[in-house]
């Protein structure tokens, strides 16, 4: 490649790659100030805990739901086009609950809020596989992957402080209007085709590395599921889906239940499982780096890790309140690595296909089907037994996950 080409080439990449982060971002503000300003909605709104809980489970069914349906459209629409319509929608869903403070429209809006912010994961996954070869996705995949963490961070510090001296009607004025604000942003820098610059399009090539080459002839997604046994990958990431979020929802009561822990400890240690998450995705980005066209490999590491930590864990559990949350940050950090490679490597490796959007969609769709079975198995076996057949659970579920991961992709090159 000419240098002139290259460097217009490098451009391009971190225009699109910065583009793509902020709009992944900015997602997370769209989704969890919800959670943020809850406690002010119902005690103002005068709201039940079940009616403001439907408000939440609404939200990760349509949410979760509309990956399966949005990761297939990811592969077939613009990607500027259908990133565009999802960010432009969970803006206004956001300004319209701050305008119409009302049960039955924030209910049928934050349904309509899931419909929308699934319509990003997938895209964004497929526009790094258009703008970068096989052999430099490793980066940027890390760097996508951390966006969801930074998101997460910026709501619960940022729209926090904002709720007291606005209310809870800023923590969704302010994500709106900066999401909208950057929409039109993002419509006039975007652009998801290199050919248009006259440069190369690298979705359709595949790590020198890799058995996976190029089908002779288009596959639907169930054939591709059926090539590459990505079913097995789609048990690993429900497997996950339960440990990760189990973790996040259940980290602070099993903190106050064993040790009595006051509001502002539970508080501070909760914040800290981000921090060890962004530590998780950077392992993560490191043994991809190592077995670089073999993920497997990694994904089974960082299962049997988890599954020792868990070992450990449910031997220590409620000895000392540092020593369990030492163990949640580095099991959430180790899970984090293991979402990473399955939401975002897999899917990357297999844009050969043309099907890197459909494949994220699946395996985020599991990913959050795990999530909603997690308060529901976690609860269910603590009230039996205690806390700690949970953490057995998630021991067995690793083994699982480290299992199906070995099961995914054929041993044999096509």
């Amino acid at each position: 490649m000419k240098p002139k080409a290259f460097g217009q080439r490098r451009i391009w990449q971190r225009r699109v790659l910065a583009l793509c982060w902020i709009a992944y971002a900015l997602s997370y503000l769209c989704r969890t100030n919800l959670s943020i300003a809850l406690p002010q909605m119902t005690q103002e709104l005068g709201w039940s805990a079940s009616k403001a809980g439907m408000i939440g489970s609404a939200f990760f069914i349509s949410y979760g739901a509309g990956h399966l349906l949005n990761g297939l459209l990811g592969d077939k629409l613009p990607i500027k086009r259908f990133m565009t319509l999802g960010l432009l929608g969970t803006s206004l869903c956001n300004l319209l609950i701050g305008i119409f403070p009302y049960y039955g429209v924030i209910f049928a809006v934050w349904l309509i809020n899931g419909l929308f912010l699934s319509t990003l994961w997938g895209p964004i996954v497929r526009a790094v596989a258009v703008w970068y070869a096989p052999g430099e996705r490793n980066l940027p995949a890390v760097i996508i992957s951390i966006s969801s963490i930074a998101g997460y961070l910026l709501s619960w510090a940022g729209l926090g402080l904002l709720l007291t001296i606005t209310g809870w009607r800023g923590a969704f004025f302010l994500p709106g209007v900066a999401t909208l604000l950057f929409t039109l942003w993002f419509c006039i820098r975007m652009n998801d085709s290199p050919q248009t610059v006259g440069l190369e399009d690298f979705s359709g090539e595949a790590a020198e590395e890799t058995p996976t080459a190029a089908p002779e002839e288009p596959l639907t997604l169930w054939q591709l599921i059926r090539r590459e046994r990505l079913l097995f990958f789609c048990v690993a990431a429900i497997a996950q889906g339960v440990i990760k979020d189990g973790i996040t929802l259940w980290e602070p009561t099993i903190l106050t239940s064993l040790h009595d822990a006051p509001a502002g400890l539970v508080s501070a240690a909760s914040a800290l499982v981000p921090v060890f998450s962004l530590l998780g995705v950077l392992v993560s980005g490191r043994l991809m780096r190592k077995y670089y066209g073999r993920e497997k490999k990694p994904g089974i590491l960082l299962f049997l890790g988890t599954a020792a930590l868990c070992l450990l864990f449910f031997i220590v559990l409620g000895k000392s309140v540092w020593i369990d949350v030492l163990f949640f940050g580095t099991i959430s950090a180790l899970l984090h690595g293991i979402n990473a490679l399955l939401l975002t490597y897999i899917p990357l490796r297999l844009s050969v296909y043309g099907r890197s959007s459909g494949v994220a969609g699946m395996f985020n769709f599991c990913a959050y089907l795990g999530a909603g079975l997690s308060g529901i198995l976690s609860g269910f076996l603590a009230d039996i037994s205690g806390w700690g057949s949970s953490i057995l659970l998630w021991l067995g579920l690793c083994i699982i996950g480290a299992l199906a991961v070995a099961g995914g992709f054929p041993k044999k090159a096509r």
